[in-house]
């Protein structure tokens, strides 16, 4: 069953998508260039995954990203996995699977 993805992880998903875009590169070319599976790029770019932190770095150097875009990525990242915590603390709250 396919999640529903708002807040943080579609706009983070929505942005690395642009950037890719930007580069011009297909997700198969930024495989090739950064070592990640095609599926890992389609599921960070869907916002069903939420990157880990040496994920995130890995693209900011593929892509030579200016530290301060690097940084706004890495800080969107981290309210997602903020608010995916809190709710999952919550009470009566789902558990999602993968976090």
């Amino acid at each position: 069953m396919e999640r529903t993805v708002t807040g943080e992880g579609a706009s983070l998903g929505a942005l690395l998508r642009n950037i890719r875009l930007d580069r011009g590169m297909t997700q198969e070319q930024l495989g090739e260039a950064s070592g990640l599976s095609v599926r890992s790029i389609r599921d960070l770019e869907r916002g069903v995954s939420c990157p880990r932190v040496s994920t995130l770095r890995l693209l900011t150097q593929t892509w030579s990203l200016p530290e301060s875009q690097g940084a706004e990525l890495h800080r969107m990242a981290r309210a997602w996995r903020d608010r995916t915590r809190r709710e999952q603390r919550a009470p009566g709250a789902e558990r999602v699977p993968g976090y």
